[in-house]
């Protein structure tokens, strides 16, 4: 609500320049040409108090354009010169910025996210990485005895907001789910409390250029380096305090945490392959859940010529990506989520994805939900429906169904690693006095899927593969 209102202060502002040539009764009120100014101050300060929002992108261009137009006003305004340019502004062009004007408004509020947009209840804790000097914000969900543990690594963008959704779900599967987020590097970060620490805008552009143009771009992909390698120093963090943080411990009560499931989105997803692909962390991990997660620390950008002036010039000019190195190879189970298109789109994006997917040393399944795009494995369209409007994928009728759905689809493939055969019946694994063996950590519920693409990698050795389909 607090966004609405803002975006419309500063559009209310903006119409008030824009209809000034219209109405006489406007022409006498000089101090109008303040409005603009005031406008441009109040949209760019909703991207360090809110994150990026997209759909506000339009009016602060139209904010940026009519402060432009109106630099000479506003000067004369404080030397006591009188300037009426305004009115030389003729109806047809008044018309056509209206217009403009209308859709950048309509784009702002049509887009705006929901106003029940805070993440859910959930147990919270601030853990220290003293090492590093850095603070974790924990959120637990479903911490009931003897059930599995999930570690959950939200997307950098966007991060626990946009995975409390799935995070719900996968409690109501029967798996204790851990997340987090970290200030300064999550944007946002939310605190204990709910509060929300945004990234400086030179962060959102670091982490947007390695959205978009990491696999093409040598700087880009370094910046997406960059972020798997923080994501592999928070888990391996988190790791190891699983089993020696006490209070982390306490959070867990009866949880299973030799049970360990670890999932992450995007460069999360790749950091966790990356750590189980080493010995001494992947006989404590079942297996892995990497999510939209291509490489990009695995990309190799193009050589410069030795010399020569042409080599000179290159070293100042962004270098492009020529090929990828070996990518990791965990012997644990591994299953990679992604949007429907990479299916086609095997050599852009998600050419590491796949290079990872034919060379595992253990079993290796990819999925692709029917008509998902990159996006809606979260909830960013919901929070950000722009991007489901740029970014979504082609299904009809699954709009908010996503988060519910890859929930269930990664609850399956846990249950699978943990019981690839199904569970036995009771009376097969009595004992000869009658008596049941103690009870183990149950797998979580199963669900039923539909309209999913499945295909094996590595060494597959966990069944039929539509297996992750059945309940």
């Amino acid at each position: 609500m607090e966004l609405l209102l803002l975006e419309t202060f500063a559009a209310v502002f903006l119409l008030l320049h824009l209809l000034r040539p219209v109405f006489k009764g406007l022409w006498k009120l000089n101090g109008l040409v303040l409005l603009p100014a005031a406008a441009l101050g109040i949209l760019a300060g909703i991207f360090p108090a809110y994150g990026f929002r997209p759909e506000c992108i339009p009016l602060l261009a139209a904010a940026l354009y009519v402060n432009f137009q109106n630099a000479a006003a506003f000067l004369s305004l404080f030397s006591g010169l009188q300037n009426d340019d305004y009115r030389d502004r003729g109806p047809v062009y008044t018309a056509a910025a209206l217009i403009l004007f209308g859709f950048a408004c309509w784009t702002a509020w049509r887009y705006a996210p929901p106003l029940d947009a805070e993440p859910g209840p959930a147990q919270t804790m601030l853990l220290q990485d003293r090492e590093r000097n850095e603070d974790l914000w924990l959120r637990v969900y479903g911490a009931e005895e003897g059930r599995p543990l999930m570690l959950l690594i939200p997307p950098v963008a966007g991060s626990v907001p946009v995975i409390d959704a799935v995070c719900a779900v996968l409690a109501e599967k029967g798996l204790a789910v851990l997340t987090y987020s970290r200030p300064g590097f999550d944007s946002p970060a939310l605190d204990p409390s709910g509060s929300a620490v945004r990234l400086s805008l030179p962060g959102l552009y670091r982490l947007g250029s390695a959205l978009i143009r990491g696999h093409v771009s040598a700087p880009a992909a370094a910046a997406g380096a960059g972020l798997e390698e923080g994501r592999l120093r928070d888990l391996e963090f988190l790791v190891q305090e699983l089993s020696q943080n006490k209070t982390l411990q306490d959070m867990l009560p009866g949880v299973d945490r030799e049970t360990l499931f670890i999932a992450g989105y995007g460069a999360g997803g790749a950091a966790a392959v990356r750590l189980a692909a080493a010995p001494e962390f992947s006989r404590r991990i079942k297996a892995l859940v990497a999510v939209e997660s291509p490489f990009l620390s695995t990309l190799e950008p193009e050589t410069p010529e030795a010399s020569g002036l042409l080599a000179a010039l290159r070293r100042f000019l962004p270098g492009k990506i020529t090929g990828a190195a070996e990518p990791p190879r965990p012997e644990i189970p591994v299953l990679y989520i992604v949007s429907e298109g990479a299916v086609q789109e095997r050599n852009g994006r998600y050419a590491t994805i796949f290079g990872a997917l034919r060379s595992s040393r253990g079993p290796a399944l990819l999925a692709a939900l029917s008509g998902a795009g990159p996006f809606d494995y979260s909830d960013s369209p919901r929070l950000y429906p722009l991007y489901g409007v740029l970014f979504g994928g082609k299904g009809p009728g699954r709009e908010g169904e996503y988060p519910a759905l890859t929930a269930s689809l990664i609850a399956n493939f846990a249950a699978l690693v943990m019981d690839p055969a199904g569970a036995p019946d009771p009376a097969e694994i009595m004992d000869p006095a009658g008596v049941l063996p103690e009870p183990q950590t149950a797998p979580p519920k199963k669900t039923a899927l539909q309209d999913v693409y499945l295909e094996t990698g590595g060494v597959w050795n966990l069944g039929d593969s539509r297996l992750i389909l059945q309940p």
